[in-house]
């Protein structure tokens, strides 16, 4: 077995060890401040002779194995821990207790499950929902016992013992069992590294609640973490208000002021757009190179969108012997509209169908008009399928009018 140092002292830094066994690139120590991954909580890094440690696992005998990122030569080590790394999940490890117990207190919320990310951290809670203004109240009680600054204890502990200990939860493994109390506010089993004082946890922040397997999971961020979030939203807000040359507290009147503009211009855009078709479509048609007689109006709008390209085909199938085949690309890919006049014997569906197919798309409607969508496409490409498909529905209709 290994010693884990990192139980006597969750502080310790550095320190020095024996090879006691090989295996790849891992090695195991007789003693060791690495903490292995487990319990939900990630494993430690930092150097052993200066080579840097990848991961750190324990086995079934209680060995702890290292992942060198090179080969180890010499049988006597130095050990080094990654501070900025454990110190950050010790905030997140305590911080996490600490507001599963609050969960615990204030709303009976009972925790099942715990991850702690390289970004965020998260709880999964038996609750079947969680209002907003519930998890603030919970946020509020966390920051105060945080700022009592309790005494954090992890220790194992005798049967005797733990048969009068008032557990928030029941251990998970065989003896011997270890219980992190943080002052008399809670008592719970756990493997992981922690803090001495809630106090040094650092602000406690709620950023996310979505319901989880009929649960509820909230996402998470204490000390550093919270900060650099804070310092993020600040920074990213403060830019916003300057661009919109308003206060960060009138941010959301003014932004209210803005969609609302932008809704209107929408709809005086749509409106001018389908305006324009009414003066467009005589000269398009005008302009169109007829086929057997057959005006073609075929090719790629990019100034349109589908509501405009339906109104045009809308007007100009109220023209004499008319095929309409047009395209334009939106937000989420390319939409085509099909249409001919009702003096033809075309199937509108069927000629978009044929379009759509080198273009990887779909669609369908009457024999009248048709409209589908496709993944993106430059213009050029798209035109080319369009112009073919109503030359071979063409060359189709001609042969079948030869043959009859």
């Amino acid at each position: 077995m290994s010693t884990a140092l990192y139980y006597d002292d969750p502080f310790l830094r550095t320190f020095e060890a024996t090879v006691t066994a090989r295996r790849g690139d891992e090695v195991a120590l007789d003693r060791t401040a690495f903490y292995p991954t487990g319990g939900g909580q990630p494993c430690d890094t930092g150097t052993l002779n200066g080579i840097p440690v990848l991961a750190v696992e324990k086995d079934d005998e209680g060995r702890i194995w290292h992942r060198l990122a090179a080969p180890l030569e010499a049988d006597r080590v130095r050990g080094e821990i990654d501070w900025a790394r454990r110190f950050d999940h010790m905030q997140q490890h305590t911080g996490q207790h600490l507001l599963s117990a609050v969960f615990h207190h204030l709303l009976h919320g009972e925790t099942v499950g715990f991850h702690l990310g390289e970004r965020i951290v998260t709880i999964d809670l038996d609750l079947p929902r969680l209002t907003r203004e519930a998890a603030m109240r919970v946020e509020q009680e966390v920051n105060h016992l945080v700022w009592e600054d309790l005494p954090v204890e992890a220790r194992f502990v005798s049967d005797e013992e733990l048969a009068r200990l008032k557990l928030r939860r029941a251990p998970k493994v065989a003896a011997p069992i270890r219980i992190v109390t943080i002052g008399d506010y809670d008592a719970t089993p756990c493997g992981g590294t922690h803090l001495l004082r809630t106090g040094q946890i650092g602000p406690v922040k709620l950023t996310a609640i979505e319901r989880y397997k009929g649960g509820v999971r909230v996402t998470f961020l204490c000390g550093q973490r919270a900060m650099d979030d804070y310092r993020r939203l600040h920074e990213t807000t403060r830019d916003i208000a300057l661009r919109l040359t308003t206060a960060i507290d009138d941010l959301p009147a003014t932004i209210d002021r803005l969609r609302e503009e932008n809704k209107a211009l929408h709809r005086e855009v749509r409106r001018l757009r389908l305006e324009a078709m009414e003066h467009e479509a005589p000269r398009l048609w005008e302009s169109a190179p007829a086929i057997d007689g057959i005006k073609t109006i075929v090719g790629h709008r990019a100034d349109s969108d589908l509501e405009s390209l339906r109104r045009l085909a809308a007007i100009l199938r109220t023209y004499p012997r008319t095929l309409i085949l047009l395209a334009t690309t939106e937000a989420k890919g390319c939409r085509y509209l099909a249409a001919r006049s009702d003096d033809l014997p075309f199937d509108a569906a069927a000629l978009l169908r044929e379009a759509l197919a080198p273009l990887g798309g779909r669609g369908g409607g009457s024999v009248q008009m048709a409209q589908g969508g496709g993944p993106p496409r430059d213009a050029a490409t798209v035109e080319a399928a369009l112009r073919e498909a109503v030359r071979h529905h063409l060359d189709q209709a001609s042969q079948h009018k030869e043959e009859a």
